[in-house]
């Protein structure tokens, strides 16, 4: 089967908008619903930005709302940038994230639990018509599950806004299994739906919303769940939903929407002097525990001790290593938070059933460890006297997964790539580049009259059929396989969206140029590059990431400047350049 996601992504830019309080009602004693508009819910201009209109079309969309601290006048905010937020450093902005269950072009309803007493439950209790809200997102939507037989939805009172708007917007016909958990039945909501869904109202005090959907006989066929509320009462459904009915990851969502707050002990629990040198030194230069989760992600133990295999003796069988050494490995990383034990075996904690969902990015054998491990080169302690880059491109187990990153990453930078050329007026697309696919995916929704294509590696092609591109824009894309020099294809527009990455200087221009020899006269080439920017604000995130790929593939992110250089020194001339926000800019060429 393929891991196709069975939610298509969209992703918009990030906008920040001041916005009114139109009204506010009380649904019933647990929830007040708040409803908020104002112009800059359409497209508006502000710091010398065009921001476009507010556009959210999945259920479970989230946007954040920004909240004054007590005492305060006004919040403390973000800087719009062209389509993210930039956040400051020297104050930290009270946000929470709230999914609306009503857009319309005019306004946003907003539900609130009536709980707590914090800057957001005080805001919303006290509300009034006229007041002023700042509101960012959504960011991106999901669609509908395609492909389900069957739908399973399960949510708190938190989740309730997400379970109206699904079933409101749910198709005819759908078949659908609802549970929706309650602290008191008395707010109890209609939830009007033209699906075929069955809602079950779950009394908190009686019955968990876990035991409530584990106690539902099975459907039958394809079947889709999503699960969202507090994360530890919905941990259960995890290894219920992945481990007992065998759903893969593609057709289950579990979202832990808020947490209990800790005891006051444990919040208390603090280093007595978390300023000390040394123990920040210790801290930053410990390699051990990050190598010891490694190791337990690779040779599987986390999935073992979620299905089940969770003692030492059926661990080192499945495992293949050997008793002792086992024994200290599971002792080391109970200790850190990562295994629990007791009588019955190993289980996982918090941290472990995070590795449930990311232990990829941990896998020794992975693009990530193997970036990250190119580092000791800079020491002269490398092992592989080699391109990283001509090892991701001849391990397919290396390449597919580090191609299957960017291309995720990219998804924030398309929507403003669909507006910084005129696609309109091109009838053919030959992309390439390690996120074409999320180029094509964007550009093909929008302009469906175009002749798709992308060149790449055979095992580049594999994770773009099977992850990356959308089933409908799929069927339109003709796959070339390819290596070397980039193809040519009379007529269309070439597009070459992080083609970089992984190439030095020397190379780049080497490929650069053999390329725009090949090109017609005239030919229109869109490069898109993610770039250094030339201030000093990058994130520490950022600059770790530069350095990693300088140590292995000789680049990291290039100034605007550099890449302009290689262009021309590559014989192309430049007819446009327009930053498309994320560090992300577009090069509009010609061969000159």
């Amino acid at each position: 089967m393929s891991s196709r996601n069975m939610r298509t992504t969209v992703t918009f830019p990030i906008v920040l908008r001041e916005l009114t309080v139109l009204r506010v009602a009380d649904i019933n004693d647990g929830t007040r619903r708040v409803t908020i508009g104002g112009p800059q819910l359409g497209a508006f201009h502000r710091d010398g930005l065009d921001l476009p209109a507010l556009r959210s079309v999945g259920f479970d969309d989230h946007v954040k709302l920004f909240f004054a601290a007590p005492g305060a006048d006004r919040p403390v905010l973000p800087r719009q940038a062209i389509a993210s937020l930039d956040w400051p450093v020297d104050a930290r902005p009270i946000a929470k994230d709230y999914t609306p269950h009503r857009v319309t072009a005019d306004e946003v309803d907003l539900d609130f639990v009536r709980h707590g007493t914090g800057p957001a439950a005080s805001w919303a209790e006290n509300a009034a018509a006229g007041d002023t809200i700042w509101m960012a997102g959504p960011k991106m939507s999901q669609s509908h599950p395609a492909g389900a037989d069957w739908i399973v939805a399960a949510g708190d009172e938190t989740a309730l806004p997400a379970l109206r708007r699904w079933l409101r917007e749910m198709p005819a016909g759908t078949r659908a299994r609802v549970f929706v958990e309650v602290t008191d039945m008395d707010r109890w909501q209609e939830l009007p739906t033209a699906a075929d869904a069955e809602v079950t109202w779950v009394n908190g005090s009686l019955m968990t919303l876990a035991e409530a959907v584990m106690a539902m006989p099975w459907p039958d066929g394809r079947v889709f769940a999503w699960v969202a509320g507090e994360a530890g009462a919905i941990r259960p459904l995890r290894r219920y939903l992945r481990v007992e009915r065998g759903l893969p990851a593609e057709q289950v969502e579990i979202t832990g929407y808020w947490k209990r707050t800790a005891s006051p002990a444990a919040a208390a629990s603090v280093a007595e002097d978390g300023d000390d040198a040394h123990e920040r030194l210790h801290e930053l230069a410990e390699i051990t525990p990050g190598l010891a989760i490694r190791v337990a992600v690779t040779l599987g133990i986390v999935g073992f001790v979620d299905r089940g295999t969770n003692t030492l003796t059926a661990l080192a069988d499945a495992t293949g290593l050997e008793a002792g050494a086992l024994e200290l490995l599971m002792t080391y990383l109970t200790g850190l938070d990562v295994f629990t034990i007791d009588a019955g075996g190993f289980g996982l904690t918090e941290v472990g059933e995070e590795l449930l969902d990311d232990g990829d990015e941990y896998h020794l054998e992975g693009p990530a460890s193997v970036l990250e491990f190119a580092l000791l080169g800079l020491a002269g302690r490398a092992v592989a006297g080699q391109s990283l880059g001509s090892l991701f491109e001849r391990e397919p187990g290396l390449g597919g997964p580090a191609r299957a990153a960017v291309e995720d990453a990219a998804i924030w930078m398309v929507p403003k790539l669909i507006t910084a050329y005129d696609w309109s007026e091109s009838t053919a697309l030959l992309a390439a580049g390690h996120a074409a696919g999320a180029a094509l995916n964007a550009i093909g929704r929008e302009h469906p009259h175009l002749a798709l294509t992308v060149a790449a590696l055979p095992s580049a092609l594999a994770v773009l059929r099977e992850q990356v591109l959308d089933a409908e824009v799929a069927e339109r894309v003709e796959l070339v396989a390819t290596s070397g020099a980039l193809p040519v294809r009379t007529g269309a527009t070439h597009l070459l969206v992080r083609l970089l990455d992984w190439l030095s200087d020397e190379d780049a221009g080497h490929l650069l140029t053999e390329f725009a020899q090949a090109l017609p006269a005239g030919a229109d080439v869109v490069l898109v590059e993610e770039y250094r920017p030339a201030d000093d604000d990058d994130e520490l995130e950022d600059i770790e990431q530069d350095l990693l790929m300088r140590a292995a593939f000789g680049s990291g992110r290039r100034s605007v400047s550099r890449i302009g250089e290689l262009l021309g020194d590559s014989g192309f001339r430049v007819l446009t350049s327009v930053d498309i926000g994320w560090s992300h800019r577009v090069w509009h060429v010609t061969p000159g």
